[in-house]
């Protein structure tokens, strides 16, 4: 069991002869025998003895032995010492971690071709737009899903402090006093006395991280902590990814809006020109029919638009902390256009991922973990010491004759678990292997969505291309339509397929650029922030 050490194993230890060891460790070895035997021999502690982080170590030994104490103190001291200074230069136990590597982190197979755009990093700097950095600045100061968030990654943060504690001394005091008065009956003597007593004593107890059970928590502690401030960066960089989506969408939606209410307003005026046309009998009731068909497609869709606009203005009024009550945004029509994408993405960019970065850590927590199980199969070391006084009487609380004193070390060895230690480091064992198949799969899905996402960004930019020379083609359509129609050249139906032709055409065209923002956001998102 004690052979699985890796930092005691003998071989490591450079060769050295046992009178280069002080006689006070060698009178603590022999004392600690049994224990000692097959972990601990003279040519190791001398190593250790001569290591720079123990030179305080040995000026404090030269001190203490050139005082004349009792031999049994000396005695006591040595091995105390000696186990403080094998606690200082210990190791600890289980795998030391490294990262994984991963094979997926290359180039992208839908990457755009030509030159790149300027690297950019950030919502701000990307999209250059005030009316959007407000947004992100309440969202970020009023989300309460990020607030709890950070409420999280503070209760970790104090777990770290909380394991540290493990490694210090733990020092207690206490005062009391009490009047009692014993049963005759009971005393022995038929005379059970009555009186005071007085107690005023400190207690400390100092348990030795020998084999790494403190600092493999601490290390999982700590790991645990970066896996929750990777969450709550992730929450912060979905919250700023939604409130960007939701922006761009209310404003795309906006410019669609206004091109119904445009060819409403077209659409009633061709009604009533249309009517009068009856009256007079130079047009037929079908044209009438159909005219008034178009303009409640127009108004069927211009209500449908603003439907989906003011459920994603009460969205984004719930991700800024507000209701709709109290939020207020006028949107304006979206006429930019999306950034481009660089040309030449690199892989790595994934790495920044929030939520790879938080299953790396909670692989590096699970390694640590594995650790502290393997640090059970040994013994635990614990010092104490009481310093104090005590008396009948208050006056002679704290005189010398009522001082009293306490020393002393214990070991916990475990004989008999019934599995429970081999089962905890199976456990961590499994554990670790777990989180290590998550991150992998992690990593293959953060490269299949930005894969997804490169495919549709290009293929989206080039329906846009179609569609906007459709909307020119369509247009110059309508435009000829009429006019042959006011020439009587063409009969009305024409001129109508002609405007419903263009109208489809211009609305598909800012569905497709509403859609071109949105999956270039997710794309953002997808590299971690930008590239």
């Amino acid at each position: 069991m004690f052979r699985k050490m890796r930092c005691l194993r003998l071989n490591q230890f450079p060769p050295d002869s046992q009178e280069s060891l002080p006689q006070f460790l060698r009178i603590a070895i022999e004392l600690a025998g049994g224990f000692s035997s097959g972990i601990i021999e003279y040519r190791a502690v001398a190593w250790l003895w001569r290591r720079p982080e123990l030179v305080t170590l040995q000026m404090f030994f030269d001190f203490q032995f050139s005082r004349r104490f009792s031999s049994q103190r000396a005695s006591i001291l040595t091995i105390v010492l000696f186990l403080v200074s094998l606690s200082l230069a210990g190791c600890a136990t289980g795998p030391k971690y490294e990262t994984p590597a991963t094979d997926e982190l290359a180039t992208f197979l839908n990457e755009s071709e030509g030159g790149g755009a300027p690297p950019m990093t950030g919502w701000r700097e990307l999209f250059r737009s005030p009316e959007l950095n407000g947004l992100l600045d309440r969202a970020e100061a009023n989300n309460l899903n990020l607030q709890a968030a950070w409420q999280s990654v503070l209760s970790s943060r104090a777990a770290i402090q909380r394991f540290r504690a493990a490694v210090l001394p733990q020092v207690d005091a206490g005062l009391s006093g009490e009047t009692f008065e014993r049963s005759d009956a009971l005393s022995g003597i038929g005379f059970g006395g009555a009186g005071d007593r007085f107690d005023a004593d400190g207690r400390a107890s100092w348990e030795l991280d020998l084999f790494g059970w403190v600092r493999r928590s601490v290390e999982a502690a700590r790991a645990n902590y970066e896996a929750e401030e990777a969450l709550y960066n992730n929450l912060m960089f979905t919250l700023q990814a939604d409130v960007a989506l939701h922006y761009f969408q209310i404003n795309s939606l906006q410019a669609e809006i206004e091109l119904l209410e445009r060819s409403q307003e077209t659409r009633a005026e061709s009604l009533k020109l249309i009517e009068q046309r009856r009256r007079a009998g130079t047009v037929s009731e079908l044209a009438v029919a159909q005219t008034a068909s178009l303009l409640a497609t127009a108004e069927a869709r211009l209500y449908a638009a603003k439907r989906i606009q003011n459920s994603l203005l009460y969205s984004l009024a719930a991700l800024l902390g507000e209701t709709p009550a109290t939020f207020s945004y006028q949107p304006d029509a979206l006429e930019s256009e999306p950034p481009a994408i660089p040309a030449g993405l690199p892989g790595e960019l994934l790495a920044r991922r929030p939520d790879i970065r938080r299953s790396e850590r909670s692989l590096a927590e699970a390694n640590a973990l594995v650790g502290v199980a393997k640090a059970d199969y040994f013994p635990r070391i614990t010092l104490s010491g009481t310093l104090g006084f005590a008396a009948r009487d208050w006056d002679d609380m704290f005189e010398s004759i009522s001082r009293f004193e306490s020393a002393g070390a214990g070991v916990s060895v475990p004989v008999f678990q019934g599995g429970r230690i081999r089962a905890n480091e199976a456990q961590a064992r499994a554990l670790y292997e777990e989180r290590s198949l998550l991150y992998r799969q992690t990593v293959i899905a953060a490269v299949t969505e930005v894969e997804d996402l490169l495919q549709s960004v290009r293929l989206l930019e080039a329906q846009s291309e179609a569609i906007a020379r459709s909307v020119e083609a369509s247009s110059n359509a309508r435009r000829i339509s009429m006019l042959q129609y006011e020439q009587g050249v063409s009969d009305f139906i024409t001129a109508l397929d002609a405007e419903r032709t263009a109208l489809d055409a211009e609305q598909q065209f800012e569905k497709v650029k509403r859609n071109q923002y949105i999956d270039t956001i997710n794309l953002i998102r997808a590299l971690g922030g930008g590239w």
